[in-house]
């Protein structure tokens, strides 16, 4: 057997540094992660085992799979992919000391994969011809057999293998729908398309604060270079990961941060409209807290309450005011120190927007 070579190693800090492609790959990955929401329990770590690797399960995960994106203004041809040693890197992978089960091993693109072969004329005259692969999702083994053999035999020398042992049987090509010059624009779509059918009565700064909190923890993640190269896989998901629990997370907590209007928080509250100074002031200071992000305090008591609202639920017993007070009463008892910095009144107005919100959240 032939020795393996060792110019072809995994690329653990995969992809060139533009900021263009690492920018755009933050994209893609919001992109999987919402096409994937109904149908796997994934965890996606950005820029560590490979550009994008894909677990099945956010936790003790038994399959991977690994990807690499790549950009171009113009083409991307599967020649360039070979010679630039992508796919002998992506099989690579396959060799990795962990037990995972490998699915796929992708080659992403924003263009289409155009790829050009010799056949054989009729007459029995060797020609060129060229296909370009636009479809979202294409098999290596579906390419032309000739295509097949190169990439083969490209595997095989930079690997240290035998050509016959080489298996496309894990290489996909994906298309993805998202553009270089748009990406953000797009994906944005997505998220708004996405949330608005799963919560039909979700508001637009709700989906606005989604996005943006989506984008920011995907950016942050993949930014995150300090970690060793031997990191567990705990050490790698808690600074590059993102699963599908923290994006349900992200989307929980957006809605129930989105202040409903002020009408809406006396149309419910069931006072008396010479009471409504006991809702107008602490509602100015939940929206004016409620956009510091820094505000430990405040998410302390979003918390504290969001934990006393869901032990004690509305059960239409007295009106959502008298409710609101309730839990206000049981926040003091739990936590004395918010007392001081949040009464009665405001934590009741804080309660019946959660409410409200609540309500939100249901299709």
């Amino acid at each position: 057997m032939a020795k393996k070579k060792e110019f072809v190693k995994v690329d653990t800090t995969a992809g060139s540094r533009s900021y263009n492609r690492f920018d755009m790959q933050v994209s893609q990955t919001l992109h999987m992660a919402i096409e994937l929401y109904d149908d796997l329990n994934y965890l996606l770590i950005l820029d560590h085992y490979d550009d994008i690797a894909l677990f099945d399960l956010d936790a003790d995960p038994l399959v991977v799979s690994y990807y690499q994106m790549k950009t171009s203004e113009e083409k991307i041809t599967i020649d360039s992919a070979i010679s630039k040693d992508w796919l002998a890197k992506l099989y690579a992978q396959l060799n990795r000391p962990e037990d995972w089960l490998v699915n796929e091993l992708g080659l992403i693109t924003n263009v289409p994969l155009e790829v050009s072969y010799k056949v054989i004329s009729k007459k029995g005259k060797p020609y060129s011809k060229k296909d370009n692969i636009t479809a979202e999702h294409t098999k290596f083994v579906k390419l032309h057999r000739n295509v097949q053999d190169r990439i083969k035999s490209d595997i095989a020398q930079k690997c240290g293998i035998p050509v016959e042992q080489v298996d496309l049987s894990k290489f996909v090509h994906l298309h993805t729908t998202l553009s270089i010059e748009r990406h953000r624009d797009l994906v944005e779509k997505e998220i708004q398309d996405f949330l608005y059918a799963k919560y039909p009565r979700i508001t637009v700064d709700a989906v606005k604060g989604v996005y943006s909190s989506l984008i920011n923890l995907l950016t942050n993640r993949q930014e995150y270079e300090r970690m060793p190269e031997d990191a567990t896989l705990d050490e790698v998901k808690k600074h590059k990961g993102f699963s599908k629990t923290e994006f349900t997370r992200v989307i929980d907590k957006a809605i129930m941060l989105s202040l409903p209007t002020f009408e809406e928080v006396q149309r419910i509250s069931g006072i008396e409209p010479e009471m409504y100074m006991k809702l107008s002031l602490p509602y100015v200071q939940i929206l004016t807290d409620s956009n510091k992000k820094t505000d430990e305090s405040f998410h302390a008591l979003y918390n504290v309450t969001m934990e006393e609202i869901s032990g004690f639920p509305y059960d239409g017993g007295g009106t959502p005011w008298e409710y609101g007070l309730r839990i206000g009463r049981n926040v003091h008892k739990r936590v004395p120190l918010l007392k001081k910095v949040y009464n009665e009144d405001y934590v009741a107005v804080l309660t019946i927007c959660l409410l409200i919100n609540e309500a939100r959240r249901k299709p």
